[in-house]
């Protein structure tokens, strides 16, 4: 009797350490980690299955916030076990949200959702209002990241509510932040402040050291957004201190922005040569980009063409790196987290994280023998790269996609973009196919977000003398004899559907028109984007007429230039016409399937000479 007493003690004492240690998780993740390994060793002494879940699921969450997926992973595996045989208990739904998180870091958002909406579900029916409260967070969260601000506000306000009955300040102040963050996304400036500051207010009376400075970051972010630049900057300087370094990082990043819209440019210059060098002491690749985007933007704004050129260089080739590099390790985390979802031994799980992907990542980065790898990996960067027709309301309905590259990766792509009340489409053949067309192509896409996006230009024309000119600077092309001509055809097409116009220019790529079987073709100007042998002139914007119904087609040569047919001849323009005219009345996917079968059809047995892209828009 005294024997069971004794250990029923030394069960509770566990069990008040694990709850301890769950609460202050946020505060020292390190120390916490440190201390749940000693509270483990005590529930495997006295062979406690509760105590030894709890404190691998804390020892799971502590490793996650800094970052250690490998051993938080391990251990939220082995503590889940226990938790899916006793799922009333609320470690059941923690475990769940867990998961989410590291699958939510690894930018597999599909699953993270899955993961939460199912701890959310779990939560309610065991009662565990505070892991309720967490799962409204996090879905707020994984709804922000999809740009759907709408419902990510209403999560986010419902976890709100569900901490503020529950009295933590703590997690109340979270909420807070992450409501100002998603209002903010939503330029709801005035409302994003409001929930900004009630955050600052708890986070400065608990004395939340580490946590203040991402407030003041987002109340920074804030009035930065809304041109209030004094505010910002104020908030900014506060910000410096006492956070961890890619707060730190991010709030001198802000001030040197500042400093350069204000025209201070030295001190914009000294803080954005700092934040330089600490996200390359951080090894930080997004906030490197980030980093030399704001000095590319502050030379360019100081007048200082050569070396706002150079940092924006810079800047594409780290963005570059970083997407590839993250997609890269994206990819091996799901992998390596779904093998670990398998597997319930220890020795597997470290061969699976620690050997095989390691190896196999080391040959390929270090060796680089398997090349067609590489180029599948190309490939899938290019495609991310490419947006999504489903990503504008409406645009799947009305538009199709014929996209066949010759080779794995593609010097053709296309791209959209909606500003306003208009839709802006464009159609590109970069120089060559394979590997250098794609390489091409990346920089036509970045040019395009950063004209379009950026600068806020949409006239056709002007897009595409903008275009021009960062083409010839990227690849420092000066008119020089036998110097290379690399460059790209383009469409651009403007549509304005309130005004029924259509605005086009076309670097050597016409478009077509089709009308009630009526096929008319406009012509595109007789000089590439990039290097040409006669001086510079404006492209031209052509304003279209249209009506409801009328078939608009983009479109490179690599389908009317293909070889094939009885004769072994090219396809031919004048029969790439007569086919569009010909479809033009069918549902748009039939009219894709046409082209694709006729295309194959003629093609035959011979080789793709060439990308091919057709696009079609129905007004």
């Amino acid at each position: 009797m005294v024997q069971a007493a004794k250990h029923n003690k030394n069960e509770s004492g566990i069990d008040e350490i694990n709850d301890r240690l769950r609460s202050d998780r946020f505060d020292n993740s390190g120390k916490i980690a440190d201390e749940a390994a000693k509270n483990l060793a005590r529930a495997l002494k006295y062979k406690y299955p509760r105590g030894i879940a709890y404190a691998k699921l804390i020892i799971a969450a502590a490793n996650f916030l800094q970052s250690r997926n490998d051993i938080a992973l391990k251990n939220l595996t082995e503590a889940s076990q226990w938790f899916k045989k006793n799922t009333n208990e609320k470690g059941h739904a923690r475990s769940i949200l867990l998961k989410g998180n590291i699958f939510e870091s690894f930018g597999d958002y599909e699953k993270t959702l899955s993961l939460w909406l199912e701890a959310h579900k779990v939560s309610k029916e065991i009662n565990d209002i505070e892991s309720e409260g967490e799962a409204c967070n996090q879905l707020g969260l994984i709804y922000s990241r999809l740009c759907d601000f709408p419902k990510a506000l209403e999560y986010f306000k419902k976890g709100l509510k569900i901490r503020e009955e529950l009295g933590n300040e703590n997690a109340v102040a979270s909420s807070l932040n992450r409501t100002g963050m998603v209002l903010r996304q939503m330029k709801r400036y005035k409302e994003s402040l409001e929930f900004y500051f009630r955050s600052l207010e708890i986070r400065t009376r608990n004395n939340k050291i580490s946590a203040i400075p991402w407030t003041l970051l987002g109340i920074a972010n804030t009035y930065e957004d809304m041109q209030m630049y004094p505010e910002s900057l104020e908030f900014y300087e506060k910000g410096m201190t006492g956070g961890d370094k890619r707060c730190t990082l991010q709030c001198l990043m802000g001030s040197g922005r500042i400093f350069s819209k204000r025209g201070e440019s030295e001190k914009a210059e000294i803080r954005l040569t700092e934040s330089l060098k600490m996200a390359r002491d951080l090894k930080s690749l997004v906030l490197l980009a980030e980093t030399y985007s704001a000095l590319a933007s502050h030379y360019e704004l100081s007048r200082q063409p050569v070396k706002a050129l150079k940092s924006y260089k810079q800047y594409i080739k780290v963005q570059a790196s970083y997407q590839s590099s993250e997609t890269r390790s994206r990819l091996s985390n799901i992998e390596v987290a779904n093998a670990i979802e398998k597997s319930e031994q220890e020795k597997e799980i470290y061969r699976l994280r620690h050997v095989e992907l390691k190896q196999a990542y080391d040959i390929i980065e270090e060796k680089n023998k398997d090349i067609t790898a590489s180029i599948n990996y190309a490939s899938r960067i290019q495609h991310a790269l490419l947006p999504e027709i489903e990503g504008i309301k409406g645009l799947s309905a009305r538009c199709f996609i014929l996209y066949i590259p010759k080779d794995i990766v593609s010097g053709d792509f296309y791209w959209f973009r909606k500003k306003g009340e208009k839709l802006i489409i464009a159609a590109g053949d970069c120089t060559g196919h394979g590997v250098p067309g794609a390489l091409m192509s990346m920089l036509g896409i970045s040019f395009l977000e950063e004209i379009i996006n950026r600068r806020g230009i949409t006239e056709s024309g002007k897009i595409l003398d903008e275009l021009r000119l960062e083409i010839k600077r990227a690849l420092h092309q000066k008119g020089v004899r036998r110097e290379t001509k690399d460059g790209m055809d383009i469409s651009i097409c403007v549509l304005d559907n309130r005004k029924n116009v259509i605005q086009y220019s076309g670097a050597f790529n016409n478009l077509y028109v089709v009308r009630n079987g009526d096929l008319k073709e406009y012509l595109a100007d007789r000089m590439p984007i990039g290097i040409f042998d006669m001086p510079d002139k404006d492209f031209a914007s052509q304003n279209i007429p249209c009506m409801k119904g009328d078939m608009i087609y983009m479109f490179s040569d690599g389908y009317a230039d293909q070889f094939g047919g009885p004769d072994n001849k090219k396809f031919r323009y004048s029969a790439f016409k007569t086919l569009l005219a010909g479809i033009h009345n069918l549902p748009l996917k039939h009219q894709r399937q046409k082209l694709e079968r006729e295309f194959n059809d003629w093609k035959g047995d011979n080789d793709q000479i060439d990308d091919v892209l057709v696009i079609g828009y129905r007004v």
